[in-house]
C-alpha cells in the first residue's frame, strides 16, 4: 500500500510540473504561485483539519519550523518558475529532484552525521546534475541554474518540514499557507488574473500538488516513511519522461546519461537514509 501511495505521490507532482511550465510561458510568476497556493491551500487545509484536526502544538517554536518551509517553498517556486520558462521540464525536474541530497547535506549542520555511502551518493548526485546541466554550445543548459538554486530552497523547506511537531498534513497546510500570505504582497503589486490560457493548468497544477502532499502524508502514516520517501523522489524520473516522450523534448547524449545518474543517485540516497 505504501508504495502504492508514494506512486500516487510521484505522478501528481511530475504532471503538476507539466502544468506548472504550461503556465510558466504565459503569465507572470507571483500570479502563478499565488493561484496556485490558493487552488492548494483550499483543497489542504479542510482536509488537514478532517484528518489530523486541531491538536497542534501552536507556540511559535512549533510554528516556526513549516512557516520557515512554506517560505522557503516560495523561494523554490518562483525558481522553478524561472526554470521552466526558458528549459525543459526533462532537464529541470532531475536537478530539482534531488532537493533530497541536498537536504541530507544541510542537516549536517543540524547536527546529523551522514554515512559514506551517503555522501558518496550525494557526489554522484552532483555528477549527474552537471551532466544533465552541459548541453554543447552553451555554458549550461537552459534554465538549470535556476534548477539548481530551486533545489536548494526546496531542500531547505524539507528540512522545515521534517522538523515540525505537528500531524503530517497539518504541517504541510502550515507550510502552504504561509506559503499563500508571504506572496500576496508581490501579488497584489502584479495586479493581474492570470491570462484565460493559464487558468487550467493553474487549477491542474494545484489541485495535484496538494493531492501529492496528501498521498505523501498518507504514505508515511502508512509507513515506512523511508519507502515512502524513496517512491514519492521518483516524480523527477516520472517528469523527466514525460518530458521526453509526451513533451518530445529532445536531450543530448550527456544529458540523457545525467538524468540516469541523478535519478539512480536519488533513489540510492533514500535507500541508503532507510539504512
Amino acid at each position: 500500500m505504501v508504495v502504492v501511495l508514494g506512486l500516487v505521490t510521484a505522478f501528481s507532482w511530475a504532471f503538476a510540473n507539466l502544468f506548472t511550465q504550461q503556465a510558466a510561458r504565459r503569465a507572470e510568476p507571483q500570479v502563478i504561485v499565488f493561484w496556485v497556493l490558493l487552488v492548494c491551500c483550499a483543497a489542504l487545509v479542510p482536509s488537514s483539519l478532517l484528518i489530523d484536526g486541531t491538536e497542534g502544538p501552536w507556540t511559535l517554536r512549533a510554528l516556526a519550523p513549516p512557516v520557515v518551509a512554506g517560505l522557503l517553498g516560495n523561494v523554490g517556486f518562483l525558481l522553478l518558475l524561472r526554470a521552466l520558462r526558458s528549459g525543459s521540464l526533462s532537464v529541470v525536474a532531475p536537478i530539482i529532484a534531488i532537493e533530497g541530497g541536498v537536504a541530507a547535506a544541510l542537516s549536517v549542520a543540524l547536527g546529523e552525521r551522514p554515512s559514506v555511502l551517503q555522501v558518496v551518493l550525494l557526489g554522484v548526485a552532483v555528477v549527474g546534475t552537471v551532466l544533465v546541466s552541459v548541453e554543447p554550445g552553451r555554458r549550461t543548459a537552459a534554465g538549470a541554474g535556476a534548477a539548481a538554486l530551486a533545489s536548494i530552497a526546496y531542500a531547505g523547506a524539507l528540512v522545515g518540514l521534517g522538523m515540525a511537531e505537528q500531524d503530517p498534513l497539518t504541517s504541510v497546510s502550515i507550510a502552504r499557507t504561509a506559503s499563500l500570505i508571504a506572496i500576496v504582497p508581490l501579488f497584489l503589486l502584479a495586479r493581474g488574473l492570470p491570462p484565460r490560457g493559464t487558468i487550467r493548468p493553474i487549477v491542474g497544477c494545484g489541485l495535484l500538488d496538494a493531492v501529492g502532499f496528501a498521498f505523501f502524508a498518507f504514505a508515511a502514516m502508512v509507513g515506512p516513511l523511508s519507502v515512502a520517501s524513496v517512491v514519492a523522489t521518483q516524480w523527477g524520473t516520472a517528469a523527466a519522461v514525460i518530458g521526453i516522450v509526451l513533451l518530445r523534448e529532445r536531450l543530448h547524449a550527456n544529458q540523457y546519461v545525467g538524468i540516469a545518474v541523478t535519478l539512480l543517485a536519488v533513489t540510492g540516497l533514500g535507500i541508503a537514509g532507510a539504512g
